[in-house]
């Protein structure tokens, strides 16, 4: 007969052997646990804010294409190969905490290393199995996660159940699944991604990478959110911890940098898109000032020249010098603008057109970006085919910058920096690979023009990836379509603004008043456009790809009644903007709020995308949709005054009908404001 306590040894050991239990680490405030299935949790200052799936990461093994159409990539993997390691533990490691992954051929680490602001996650990985080319990380998703940010969204701005590609391209003519065509994008086409979302818990995660990045925020499992990147063994991420929305703001934008502040100028007065020589410029200015609007500038894209595509439409030539056929004398007519204290503003894009005359130089000199066999890269534009400068050659830079700087010499106060997204995957360069410099591509660009401005000049932007915040001024929120559509009209405008200041690094951001493509724009839809442009930091109108047929500012007298009225609105919230403006500076914050960054702790505040906040004290919810004379508004937390009618508040948390004809958009204040007695 056996001892009773060899026996108990001998059912022991194997149990203990079978299921080995979690090991954790501790680091001051922070504690790393792990399972044995590679599953952990992180613990800062008392709560988890991360843990990972089990099996957390997978390593990926494909070969990419991404071919170029108008803007836009088809991105493919083709055949992928992935594994995964199995097991998991921890150790601690001086000041670091350390997950070790490893099993079937597999193995990674994560390195955890706090600092006052943050968690820096350190992740390599290795294979004895494949050739990684990118690599899956798998978090939990709790019921609780929310996901803001991504950069410009035009939807929405939780992105919970959708799964977002995050990389640099053209919006798209139309966004609609249900109409696609050869130039149109998708729900989540944009030119201006971040790998960055912010819970409104009080914590944020950001990819620090220039690789392609997709975010499945619990879509193919309700239960994970995978962050995929295309970096073959090593990647860094960074936990803002908070516990604030406000503190994990002000963290995330020392890496993504805040958007420098226009000049005073260009806050004070309208923005008036204007083209067609200088007789044009000329009387759009004298009849916009008899009608009482402070014009701050003039934005003249055709001082390039212009091309007729036919049916009332225009392309502006995509040149670095002056037309002088359309423009005989442009340092005259600036300074005859300048006179009248109205600034003048350009245009500008990387592009280099073959037909005209700086592409011969530019070539030679091996300024463009080029195909794999060295010839010059030429891909389709529009009409038309063109080169792109070689932003990582910095000869082309200082190249490019001879023209910037003769604009400037003729008196230009600044100019549009367009495009930046079209870099092909597969180009050759001076210096650096194209997938990786894809993403980097719009800041070189911004870069280039901001370098050599001063305090007095104004560039404004559409594309960015990560840092661009260290590049960007002010950025126009994209080519939106020239009607209602929710998926690329007027609707999306809020979503953009708003998306961009949770992540984007973008305090000063404005849009096209009543966009750009498709059309033509009808007088309701410029009425209600004008409306969100008087309270947004930079009021610009556009007259649109079908200028001869969009309904404009002096399309009729009422029509230019209004645009004088909420010109004459903006200029008296410049202060507020200025001063909004020098907090961005300081604390990451921007001008134009979603209410998830005043209530963070309210669910319905958390998921509102079509209305915002200026600073904390104004609530703004425009009317968006045709033939509305009232509206939804929900009121968070406080004391909302109708600006129209102080007799007229409301007490949040609250959801109301409130009426809003065509001149009184529904804004709210919570101080009642003395200096908004102008806007009644």
């Amino acid at each position: 007969m056996s001892h009773p306590i060899f026996l108990a040894v001998l059912i022991a050991v194997p149990l203990t052997g079978c299921a080995p239990g979690p090991s954790e680490a501790t680091s001051g405030d922070t504690t790393l646990r792990a399972r044995p299935d590679g599953s952990f949790d992180l613990v800062v200052g008392g709560r988890t804010l991360l843990s990972g799936a089990p099996r957390p990461l997978t390593l990926r093994e494909f070969s990419p294409e991404a071919p170029l159409l108008w803007g836009q990539f088809a991105y493919d993997t083709g055949t992928v190969t992935s594994a995964s390691p199995s097991r998991g533990s921890v150790r601690r490691e001086g000041e670091a905490l350390v997950l070790t992954l490893d099993g079937e051929g597999q193995s990674a680490t994560y390195r955890f290393t706090r600092s006052a602001d943050e968690v820096t996650i350190a992740v390599r990985a290795s294979s004895t199995t494949l050739t990684p080319r990118g690599m899956a990380l798998r978090f939990a998703c709790t019921p609780e996660a929310r996901f803001l940010g991504f950069g410009a969204q035009y939807q929405k701005i939780d992105h919970r159940g959708e799964r977002l590609p995050l990389w640099v391209s053209e919006q798209g003519i139309g966004r609609d699944p249900d109409r696609p065509s050869p130039f149109s994008g998708d729900p989540w086409t944009t030119y201006f991604p971040v790998p960055f979302f912010l819970d409104p818990r009080g914590f944020g995660l950001v990819v620090d990478s220039d690789e392609r990045v997709e975010a499945d925020l619990c879509s193919s499992d309700p239960n994970v959110y995978t962050l995929t990147v295309d970096e073959p063994a090593e990647v860094t991420l960074r936990l803002y911890t908070g516990p604030t929305v406000a503190e994990v703001l002000r963290a995330f934008t020392v890496l993504q940098g805040r958007s420098a502040p226009p000049p005073r100028w260009a806050v004070d007065g309208a923005w008036i898109g204007v083209q067609g020589g200088p007789d044009i410029v000329r009387s759009a200015v004298e009849r916009a000032r008899k009608a009482g609007v402070p014009v701050g500038a003039v934005w003249v894209q055709d001082w390039v020249g212009r091309i007729e595509l036919g049916g009332g439409l225009w392309e502006i030539q995509y040149h670095w010098t002056g037309d002088t056929t359309l423009y005989p004398d442009l340092p005259g007519l600036i300074k005859e603008l300048h006179a009248k204290d109205v600034r003048f503003l350009g245009y500008f894009n990387p592009f280099i057109n073959p037909k005209l005359d700086q592409f011969a130089e530019a070539e030679k000199n091996n300024y463009l970006i080029r195909k794999q066999d060295n010839s010059a890269y030429v891909p389709l534009i529009s009409v038309f085919v063109a080169s792109m400068l070689d932003l990582t050659n910095p000869a082309a830079v200082a190249w490019f910058q001879t023209f910037a700087k003769k604009a400037l010499a003729a008196g230009q106060d600044g100019w549009m920096d367009d495009f930046g997204e079209w870099l092909p995957y597969d180009a050759k360069l001076f210096a650096g690979d194209a997938p990786r410099e894809h993403q980097r591509y719009p800041g070189r660009w911004h870069k280039a023009s901001r370098e050599i401005l001063d305090a007095d000049k104004v560039i404004f932007s559409r594309s960015g990836w990560l840092r661009e915040g260290h590049a960007a001024q002010v950025v126009w929120v994209g080519d939106q379509e020239a009607d209602w559509s929710s998926w690329d009209g007027l609707p999306t405008v809020v979503p953009a603004m708003i998306s961009l200041g949770l992540s984007g690094g973008i305090g000063w951001v404005t849009h096209d008043v009543a966009g750009f493509s498709g059309g033509p724009s009808s007088k309701e839809l410029w009425l209600r456009w004008v409306e969100l442009g008087a309270f947004t930091p930079i009021l610009r109108t556009h007259e649109g790809l079908a200028s001869g047929k969009n309904w404009r500012w002096d399309s009729d007298p009422e029509t230019t009644l209004a645009f004088s009225r909420f010109a004459r609105i903006h200029k008296a919230l410049a202060d507020t903007f200025v001063k909004l403006g020098e907090e961005h500076t300081a604390t990451g914050m921007p001008i134009v709020r979603a209410l998830a960054l005043g209530w963070p702790d309210d669910p319905r505040a958390v998921q509102v995308s079509d209305e915002y906040t200026i600073g904390s004290d104004l609530l703004v919810a425009p009317v968006v949709t045709p033939g509305a004379t009232s509206r939804v508004v929900y009121f968070p937390k406080g004391h909302w005054v109708d600006v129209w009618d102080p007799k007229a508040a409301f007490d949040g948390p609250l959801e109301r009908m409130v009426a809003a004809p065509i001149g009184r958009p529904p804004v709210f204040s919570q101080s009642g404001r003395a200096d908004l007695k102008e806007i009644r």
